[in-house]
């Protein structure tokens, strides 16, 4: 009778798993809005329901060598072909940040503004990208390099998966990877520290499963160096790493019912190398970007929901990544009940609880979330495979397609922040004195202003020479009294210019019609103004 009704739970599962992929693809054709159903509840109960499965020993999948290189190679160049779609036409670089990232690979180290040391950018980080750009353009860095970055990302993620797994399962998940919506916009937000952080992280952790196999001091030796440098380039991916080796530490130790002590002292001193390594990095002038971190961490755990981190919220994250989360669950699934515990499972659930509870930064680890599903994605799919081979290929097949799909969308839709226009108004910032300050009064403007104008930048809220609060500003942009005005703008030293663009031209139209602004550039509705009073 127990077996008859297992028996009967794994045909509905499979049933209802063939109804979840069709429903997924007819969503990515765009004959249902992905928000119709809540199909996030679908893919949660599908993954218990698969429960039952998991008791069963993972074998592995094999998979002919000269097919495996050929897919290998599909998704690698899938990889960038989807990245570099956005670059087709156009040479601007995506994202909101760009141009902070343009002036830290041009300026970073040799400046050291307050706002760089704060943690504007790591020091790693300043170190990596300046080194580079003594051997390419910054226009390449934020450009082509950083695609090969996620090339280098997928490639973590297979050496990862198939040092736990095998190469058949590293195939799926790279190719789950390189259809990921959550990735493609950390790279077309140009999150350039997230993607190289978890570059570190995978690698970091692939070395660590490597020296539990071999004991080898060399895997050991990268281990450690990589998850010291995760600290160096990115605070909050060093956050999420320390937590999940935090409890590594104490749980690995612990293994067919006895506990091993002197694993754990290893445990711990690998950990204060880590630790010592990182901290190299901000010793002297950048300590401040330690200290700075301490309130909004304890504020996040205090306070849920403050300090989210610019990213998608948790509920658009559930209809994103429809086509690989139940897989995901149950892979995750598998491992608890196998009670194979690793790092892996410790960053998932870590992650999860963080950015499920919103605390520190929540929407932003949206991406590390992610990226770890995607990797126990490709266990729960070769996991149906092992079981159900003929089926487990189609479905796959099917629900790579819809990713791949929607993947393709989001390629063709991702477009600069700015214009060609826009920029080319930024750049002529440049002929101004290099003594000036330029007044970008529009945030969505600052970074660009930033980068482009080779000027020292005056930005709402941003960087090192802001003397306003937001009320202030907000009553700079309304105001037609010249007298107020001319207070606000005496507070800041001259040579003084204004930038407008052509999205703040309705709102900032005050200064055709005020004295003491000279205009010096007009292009379509973009405007320089020079302050003359």
């Amino acid at each position: 009778m127990k077996q008859k009704i297992k028996s009967i739970i794994e045909n509905s599962f499979y049933q209802l798993l063939v109804i979840y992929s069709i429903i997924i693809l007819l969503v990515a054709l765009g004959l249902f809005w992905k928000y119709s159903f809540q199909l996030h509840i679908f893919a949660i109960i599908l993954a218990i329901f698969g429960i039952s499965i998991t008791n069963k020993e993972s074998k592995g999948i094999k998979l002919n060598r000269k097919i495996h290189i050929i897919l290998f190679i599909i998704t690698v160049s899938l990889i960038f072909l989807f990245r570099a779609i956005p670059y087709f036409n156009n040479s601007i670089p995506l994202g909101y940040d760009a141009g902070i990232y343009k002036y830290g690979i041009e300026h970073g180290l040799h400046h050291l503004d307050n706002w760089i040391l704060r943690g504007g950018m790591e020091p790693g980080f300043l170190y990596l990208i300046t080194f580079l750009n003594y051997i390419f353009s910054s226009q390449f860095i934020l450009t082509w390099l950083l695609i090969l970055f996620c090339i280098l990302l997928g490639i973590g993620i297979y050496f990862l998966v198939r040092e736990f797994s095998n190469s058949t399962t590293a195939i799926i998940a790279l190719f789950i990877y390189t259809f990921s919506i959550i990735q493609f916009k950390a790279f077309s937000m140009m999150y350039y520290k997230n993607i190289i952080a978890l570059i570190f992280i995978l690698f970091s952790v692939y070395f660590l499963r490597k020296y539990e196999k071999t004991n080898k001091l060399l895997h050991l030796s990268l281990f450690i160096i990589l998850a010291g440098l995760i600290g160096a380039v990115h605070r909050p991916t060093f956050y999420i790493f320390g937590l999940s080796y935090f409890f590594y530490v104490f749980i690995s130790p612990y293994k067919n019912k006895t506990y091993n002590f002197k694993r754990l002292r290893n445990n711990i001193f690998y950990g204060i190398l880590i630790i010592i390594i990182a901290g190299l990095f901000y010793l002297g002038n950048f300590s401040q970007a330690i200290t700075s971190m301490f309130e909004p961490v304890l504020q996040g755990f205090i306070q849920p929901g403050e300090a989210g981190g610019t990213f998608i919220n948790f509920f658009t994250y559930q209809f994103s990544s429809l086509f690989y989360l139940p897989f995901a669950l149950l892979g995750l699934f598998y491992f608890l009940r196998k009670k194979q515990v690793n790092i892996l499972v410790l960053w998932a659930i870590i992650n999860l609880i963080i950015v499920y509870f919103q605390f520190f930064f929540f929407n932003r680890f949206i991406i590390h979330l992610d990226l770890i599903l995607v990797i126990f994605s490709a266990f729960g799919f070769s996991l149906i495979i092992e079981q159900k081979r003929k089926l487990g290929v189609l479905l796959l097949i099917i629900l790579l397609l819809s990713g791949g799909i929607l993947a393709y969308k989001e390629a063709i839709n991702s477009k600069p922040l700015i214009n060609s226009q826009e920029l080319e108004a930024i750049k002529q910032l440049q002929n101004t004195p290099k003594n000036s300050f330029i007044m970008a009064t529009d945030s969505y403007y600052s970074p660009w202003v930033l980068g482009y104008s080779e000027r020292k930048t005056i930005a709402p809220g941003l960087f090192d020479y802001n003397q306003h609060n937001q009320a202030e500003w907000i009553k700079f942009w309304i105001s037609q009294n010249l007298a107020e005005i001319q207070e606000f703008m005496n507070k800041y030293q001259k040579p003084l210019y204004i930038f407008i663009g052509e999205k703040q031209q309705d709102n900032l139209k005050q200064f055709d019609n005020l004295g003491c602004f000279e205009k010096i550039y007009l292009s379509g509705n973009n405007s320089i103004y020079k302050y003359a009073c």
